[in-house]
């Protein structure tokens, strides 16, 4: 069986499914909200697309869709209707429709009786029709009930049978690669069959611009709120342009949320600024729903991203906050640590997020500004420790029940919380010695006395991902007191932490790291002291003690880390003069100025790992490149999980990484054959560099399924990326006379991922080779080389009917390549 993330997605207590290739995925639901990335289910063997619900102060919540190929721009349509929203990717065959409940109370169902029905044909009147999996959605316009639709997802019509009444359609598709389509009409059903016609033609683009030349589209959400709270709507990514139909019905609003970047910018030349822009138009809708904006009307800020110890691939996401019960995120793609600049639409309160490789999610304090400029924001500076959430999901006592659950198992210095997709979880709850209950799904609901009486709870969150480095283990033991009949949040106890002298991946170098604890007990005024902060540099089997000194409401101390160590851990015991305490132990909570070597422990192995069959690849300048590569894993208890990698350059601040979806499938009990898909969703983002060709190393790791045994490789193998070639070639004359001369030209060009296109390729070793005619084997004539602009020029001696070709063995960041054969006549 395959293996991923072992998460949870928590919405309000009710239970979130997902329809992936004909299978149910069903989660578990709890008593309270918070989300986490719902473990990607697996159809048939294969990722599938992911859908992830928010909840929001307030009941709002909003939405991320994460496609199975991992490209965080692919277009896609959403529908949210009565607390349920259902995505699906566009662009491509056989798309999944994913599916998961966004914490709406469901609207009772307000269907009018009636006896006679009438067959109502839906059809797209469509000039280009390209598309696939279009959806189409049908309200009932009297009471705003949805009416389910068969809807054949590359037909351009739907049949349905509809009582008397008045109703409002929308169907929504995708032009591959370009354009999205949401046409909508209200219509009628009086006594007798009809067709009701969608055209193609009576669409309008509909977009946010700026007076800012230098910015192109990045990203953008096009919906329709209904009077009744449903929505449905695109969002998609670089250049997808979305039309939309502008003849409205009372009650709607056309909203649109745009986020543009520099053009031209890469992971290696990222964007130092980002658009983060907002409009709605109520009905009745202009002719023309484009509207150009000024930066200097713009709320202006900046904002640092650190990352968790080492670069990695990420994005930072916004969703503006409307009032309706979702919102789809919209995704910049960026390779962390970044600092850009923002410009956001003011006055409109924006959900923000940042993820880590996709395995770990920071959220970011919701955010309105008005117009003008404003400080600095730095998020995800460690430690990166547990956050309190001040609302909805703290472990509180209902009278004689404690419910107990501590989803953020990760915050930063700010007080951003976070969580990680990767982790797994375990709570146990004691009081004197006997343990009441345990659980590994980071939540316990456990049946207590009334009388009051101390109690121990533990929880320690693990997680090993590609993307972060920092926090693989964080374990917290809280004692506290309780009684009953009561009902209120527990009085656990928390510690905010800081440091300063980390550097933006939090890497210390050679100056002290000061660190600052600040201790807090929940729903409480009891005064809180920090007894111990103790450090280790060996992940924990061995700790030092610091001096504390006073500061403000909590403590200090200044740690000079040493300069062989890869990772600091700290250990921070605290109480409260009402009895309680915590003991907080955070495994790597920052990095050190060591790069770190490869790790075992017990008996985990990974070996044979092959990348990309053995053979280097060639790649050119735009598109997408996916390629896999295998590996074998085994331990005596079997293997619980892997991941891998490729990496380029300085392995503790690579210039390139490229992250990869791992499943392993056992073979026997203890070893597992594992299959690393990596996708490289725009060549001309990630790979913009010329100095990212050739050499690339693969890292992987593997754990074992007693919880013990790991390994970590970070040189498991090697792929070339190199940069393609190509070769022209043009024989002549045509025909000749044997024994005359052939002249032979041509041009020799490379990929420039730097700046685009292919350029000339000078001063080269290039073959040129005959094949005698109905034969495929090439001899060669002779080997020269190109010219100053890369053209090519030789001669040789004609002897036989037979084709000429250029030919060019490759180098060590250049692919191997063939020109074209051209077929010469001897007389």
């Amino acid at each position: 069986m395959a293996r991923w993330s072992r998460s949870r997605l928590r919405i309000f207590g009710v239970v979130a499914v997902a329809f992936l290739g004909g299978s149910l995925l069903v989660l578990p639901a709890v008593s309270q909200a918070e989300e986490q990335p719902a473990a990607p289910a697996r159809a048939a063997g294969r990722e599938a697309d992911r859908l992830t619900v928010n909840p929001r102060a307030g009941g709002r919540s909003a939405f991320r869709f994460s496609p199975a190929s991992g490209d965080s721009r692919a277009p896609y349509a959403f529908v949210s209707t009565g607390g349920t929203v259902r995505a699906q990717a566009l662009g491509k065959p056989s798309a999944t429709v994913v599916q998961a409940k966004s914490g709406a109370p469901a609207r009772a169902a307000q269907a009018r009786a009636a006896a006679t029905t009438y067959k109502t044909t839906l059809t797209v009147k469509s000039e280009n029709w390209t598309a696939w999996n279009k959806s189409l959605n049908l309200w009932n316009r009297d009471t705003w009930t949805y009416v389910p639709v068969t809807n054949p997802s590359n037909s351009l019509s739907a049949t349905v049978n509809l009582p008397p009444g008045n109703y409002y359609v929308a169907v929504m598709y995708g032009i591959y690669n370009v354009d999205s389509y949401m046409l909508t009409k209200s219509f009628t059903v009086k006594d007798k069959a009809q067709t009701v016609t969608l055209a193609e033609s009576s669409a309008k683009e509909v977009a946010i611009k700026v007076d800012d030349t230098s910015a192109r589209q990045d990203g953008s959400a096009v919906w329709m709120s209904l009077p009744n709270g449903d929505l449905m709507g695109f969002a998609g990514g670089y250049k997808v342009r979305t039309y939309v139909t502008t003849a409205s019905t009372p009650g709607t609003t056309l909203r649109v949320h745009e986020v543009l970047t520099k053009s031209g910018s890469s992971a290696a030349k990222p964007t130092p600024y980002r658009y983060d822009l907002m409009k709605s138009w109520a009905h009745p809708l202009p002719a023309s729903p484009i509207t150009t904006v000024k930066t200097s009307s713009l709320a202006k800020t900046t904002i640092t991203v650190r990352a968790p110890g080492t670069t990695t691939p990420g994005s930072y996401q916004t969703v503006p906050m409307t009032g309706e019960w979702t919102g789809a995120y919209i995704a910049t793609s960026m390779r962390l640590p970044a600092t850009f600049t923002e410009y956001v639409t003011p006055g409109v309160t924006m959900s923000r997020l940042i993820s880590y490789g996709d395995s770990q999610n920071l959220y970011l304090r919701d955010r309105n500004l008005p117009a003008g400029t404003y400080a600095a924001e730095t998020v995800g500076a460690g430690p990166l420790v547990p956050s309190r959430r001040s609302y909805g999901d703290d472990s509180r006592r209902d009278y004689n029940r404690l419910q107990l659950l501590e989803n953020m198992t990760l915050g930063d210095a700010a007080g951003n919380l976070g969580a990680a997709s990767s982790s797994t979880t375990s709570m146990r709850l004691s009081s004197g010695r006997e343990v009441l209950k345990e659980s590994t799904d980071g939540s316990l609901v456990v049946d207590v006395p009334s009388a009051r009486q101390t109690y121990l709870l533990e929880q320690t969150s693990t997680q090993r991902a590609t993307g972060t480095r920092l926090s693989t283990e964080v374990t917290s033991e809280w004692t506290f007191a309780s009684g009953g009949p009561a009902y209120g949040i527990l009085p656990l106890m928390d510690l905010k932490v800081g440091a300063s002298g980390l550097d933006q991946r939090n890497r210390a170098g050679s100056a002290p790291v000061g660190l600052t604890v600040v201790p807090s007990t929940r729903e409480s005024a009891a005064a809180g002291t920090v007894d111990r902060l103790e450090w280790s540099a060996d992940d924990g089997r061995t700790w030092t003690e610091l001096p504390l000194t006073a500061s403000g409401a909590g403590v200090a101390a200044s740690l000079t880390v040493p300069t062989t160590a890869a990772y600091v851990s700290l250990r921070i015991s605290a109480r409260n003069d009402e009895g309680g305490a915590l003991r907080r132990t955070v495994l790597r909570a920052i990095a050190g100025p060591a790069v770190p070597g490869d790790e075992s422990a017990g008996g985990t192995t990974i070996s044979n790992v092959k990348v990309n069959g053995g053979k280097g690849l060639s790649i050119g300048t735009s598109g997408e490149v996916q390629f896999t590569a295998t590996f074998t894993a085994s331990d005596p208890s079997g293997i619980a999980d892997a991941g891998f990698y490729l990496w380029h350059g300085n392995f503790n601040a690579p210039d390139g990484i490229e992250l990869a979806g791992t499943e392993c499938v056992p073979v026997n009990p203890t070893t597992s054959t594992c299959t690393a898909t990596v996708y490289i969703w725009d060549v001309r983002f990630s790979l913009a560099s010329n100095a990212l060709a050739g050499g690339w190393r693969a890292a992987a790791w593997a754990t074992a399924k007693d919880g013990i045994g790991f390994t970590d490789r970070h040189g498991a193998g090697s792929v070339a990326l190199k940069r393609a070639t190509r070769l022209t070639a043009n024989a002549t004359p045509e025909p000749v006379k044997k024994s005359k001369t052939v002249t032979v030209t041509g041009a020799f060009t490379r990929a420039d991922w730097s700046a685009g296109g292919f350029k000339p390729y000078a001063s080269q070793p290039v073959s040129l080779a005959w094949a005698k005619v109905n034969t495929s084997t090439w001899s060669t004539v002779k080997t020269f080389k190109s010219d100053s602009a890369g053209n090519l020029k030789t001669t040789a001696t004609a002897g036989s009917d037979g084709s000429y070709r250029f030919s060019f063995a490759s180098d060590s960041v250049s692919a191997v390549s063939n020109s074209p054969a051209d077929y010469v006549d001897v007389q």
